[in-house]
């Protein structure tokens, strides 16, 4: 913020404030409108350099030969579908059940109990933080604020941003829509 424009004596901040943002608009609409005056295009270039036939070659090659195996993948997979070629499977394979089964089952409900337990002791802990203690200096705090405020507050919640710029008699924010 530029503190030294609050010297120049107003007869009226809002009009000054509005006046100043015109002029600020104005400016910045003549900075998107500005021309180059350095061309910075791209040279031209002839035809037959901008195409690279060895490239382009090299990249067909290299697709042909990844659909040549492709299709031989393809056929050995369709061979290897249409012929079962696994011949030692044995039926009567019984899965059985993991040896640790109960211990993790009694680590599980161990650590069950004791995190219940925790929880039981936080429940029945006193909070440390006093909620009347914290709105007794949040509204000590309004008070101050109320006091060190250039303008009275109208009541509605705005942005503290807004606040910030309509304080100012220069912002660069604008604060309404129209110019008058």
């Amino acid at each position: 913020m530029d503190r030294g424009r609050k010297a120049i004596p107003t007869l009226n901040k809002h009009t000054d404030s509005k006046y100043y943002q015109k002029c600020q608009e104005i400016h910045r609409s003549k900075l998107h409108s500005i021309k180059s005056s350095i061309d910075t295009s791209e040279p031209h270039r002839p035809t037959h350099l901008k195409k690279n036939l060895k490239k382009e070659q090299m990249k067909e090659e290299r697709y042909a030969e990844i659909e040549r195996e492709n299709r031989i993948l393809l056929e050995k997979m369709s061979h290897i579908m249409q012929n079962e070629t696994l011949d030692n499977k044995n039926q009567s394979i019984a899965y059985s059940h993991s040896l640790n089964k109960g211990l993790r089952k009694r680590e599980l409900q161990k650590i069950t109990s004791e995190n219940q337990a925790i929880l039981r002791r936080i429940q029945m802990r006193e909070p440390t933080y006093d909620l009347a203690q914290w709105e007794e200096d949040a509204k000590r705090n309004e008070r101050y604020a109320a006091n060190i405020r250039e303008f009275p507050d109208d009541g509605q919640n705005r942005d503290s941003a807004t606040d910030l710029r309509a304080m100012s008699a220069y912002s660069i924010g604008a604060v309404g829509d129209n110019y008058y």
